[in-house]
């Protein structure tokens, strides 16, 4: 079983969505903009701090094994839609049930 996407903020997700856009260029050299998972967080501004291990950071990792395992920006674009979506419908219902 893949490893769950690392914890994200709600505005780290609509960043990583937004930069997902398959009408943008210019995020990372190769023919993906997963091709250099560390370079593309940094472009983004996506915090990604290395672990007290000394390893890259989990998303980092996360984002290369996505690649690896053949996943590219349409279908990782599709999960963040996927998991935006769930998180605003929760935050929506939370603050419904506050009301």
């Amino acid at each position: 079983m893949a490893e769950p996407l690392p914890a994200l903020s709600t505005t780290d997700l609509e960043t990583l969505h937004a930069a997902l856009d398959p009408l943008l260029d210019g995020f990372g050299e190769g023919e993906s903009c997963l091709d250099d998972a560390s370079a593309f967080l940094a472009r983004l501004g996506i915090a990604s701090e290395s672990g007290p291990d000394g390893l890259a950071p989990p998303l980092t990792q996360w984002l290369e094994s996505w690649r690896q395992a053949g996943g590219n920006r349409q279908t990782l674009r599709l999960m963040v839609t996927t998991l935006l979506a769930e998180r605003i419908g929760a935050e929506t219902a939370a603050q419904e049930g506050t009301a």
